[in-house]
C-alpha cells in the first residue's frame, strides 16, 4: 500500500512539473509569435522536434512494443492534440499570454464530464466541487478591478483549444490503462508533426522562418520540453491518477503562465493574481481532503 502511494504522489508531482512547464511554454509561445513565426511553423517546429527526439531515445523499446490496435489510439489522441495546440497558437497571436493560460485551463471543468460521457464512470462529488473552486481561481487571475474579466479577440480560440485539450486528456487516461506509455506519446507526436507540416504547407509555406533567432530557440523549447518531456511525464502520470485530478493539477498552468507573463512584463501583478493562485491551491488541497458527507454515509453503511 506504500508502494502504492509512493507511486501516486511520484506522478502528481511529475504532472505538477508538466504544469510549471507548460506555464513557461506559452511565454516560449509568446516569444515565437513575435518573432513573427507563424502559427502552422511553431506547431509543425515543435511536433518534429518532439518526435525526433522521442523515437531516438526510445526507438527500440517503441518498434518491441507496437500493435495496430495501439496505432488507432494513438493517432486518435494525436488529432486532439494538433487541435489543441493549433488553435492555442493561433489563439495566442489575439490575446494576452494570461488570458490563453485561464481560457485553456478552462478544460479542468470539461474533464470530469467528458469522463463520464466516454468511461461511464461518474466522477466524486469532491472532485467536481473541487474543479468548480479551481475555476473561480482561474477566473480571478484574469480579474482587472473596474474591468472585470480582459478579454480579447482571441479568446473564443482559446476556449475552442480548451475543449480539445479536455478531449486529449480524457482519451489519454482511457488507453494509458492499455497501452505502453512511450508508443502512446511517440505515435500522438508523429500524428501531431505530420497534421502539422500539412497545415504549415497549406496555410504558410514559407521557408523564411528556418533561420537563427529567439523565435527558432523558443520553438526548440517547446520541441523539447513542452511538447516530448511533459506528455511523456503526462501519459505516465495518468497510469495512476484519475482523469479529473490530473487535470487539476494541469491546470496550475494557469498560475504559472500567469506569474511567468508578470515576470517577462505582459502582464501586472495584481491582487486578484495573487487571490486566484491561493484559490487554485485551496482547490487542489480540496481535491484530497476527505468531505464530511462521505464520511457520515460511510458511518450509516457501518451501522
Amino acid at each position: 500500500m506504500e508502494k502504492e502511494q509512493k507511486i501516486r504522489l511520484l506522478s502528481q508531482l511529475g504532472l505538477l512539473l508538466v504544469a510549471i512547464i507548460w506555464g513557461w511554454g506559452f511565454m516560449a509561445t509568446r516569444l515565437a509569435v513575435d518573432d513573427g513565426l507563424s502559427a502552422s511553423f511553431i506547431m509543425m517546429g515543435r511536433f518534429i522536434i518532439a518526435a525526433a527526439v522521442f523515437g531516438i531515445a526510445f526507438g527500440k523499446q517503441i518498434r518491441a512494443a507496437i500493435t495496430l490496435e495501439m496505432v488507432r489510439g494513438g493517432v486518435l489522441v494525436g488529432v486532439f492534440l494538433f487541435l489543441g495546440f493549433m488553435v492555442q497558437t493561433l489563439a495566442m497571436e489575439r490575446t494576452t499570454p494570461s488570458n490563453a493560460a485561464f481560457l485553456t485551463a478552462t478544460n479542468v471543468v470539461m474533464v470530469p464530464f467528458l469522463w463520464w460521457a466516454a468511461a461511464h464512470r461518474r466522477p466524486p462529488v469532491k472532485m467536481v466541487a473541487a474543479c468548480v473552486v479551481c475555476l473561480v481561481g482561474i477566473g480571478l487571475l484574469s480579474f482587472q478591478p473596474g474591468e472585470g474579466l480582459s478579454l480579447h479577440g482571441g479568446d473564443l480560440l482559446a476556449l475552442l483549444c480548451a475543449f480539445f485539450f479536455a478531449c486529449q486528456i480524457v482519451l489519454t487516461g482511457i488507453l494509458a490503462a492499455r497501452m505502453d506509455a512511450k508508443v502512446l506519446v511517440f505515435l500522438q507526436f508523429v500524428t501531431a508533426a505530420v497534421l502539422s507540416a500539412i497545415a504549415f504547407f497549406i496555410l504558410d509555406g514559407s521557408l523564411s522562418s528556418f533561420r537563427p533567432s529567439m523565435g527558432l530557440a523558443a520553438v526548440g523549447y517547446l520541441g523539447v520540453f513542452s511538447t516530448c518531456l511533459c506528455y511523456l511525464l503526462q501519459t505516465l502520470g495518468q497510469q495512476h491518477v484519475p482523469a479529473s485530478k490530473a487535470a487539476l493539477i494541469l491546470c496550475m498552468e494557469s498560475l504559472f503562465g500567469s506569474l511567468f507573463s508578470v515576470m517577462m512584463g505582459y502582464d501586472r501583478l495584481t491582487g486578484s493574481l495573487v487571490a486566484g493562485g491561493l484559490v487554485i491551491m485551496g482547490s487542489v488541497v480540496l481535491s484530497e481532503a476527505n468531505l464530511p458527507l462521505k464520511r457520515k454515509k460511510a458511518e450509516k453503511q457501518k451501522l
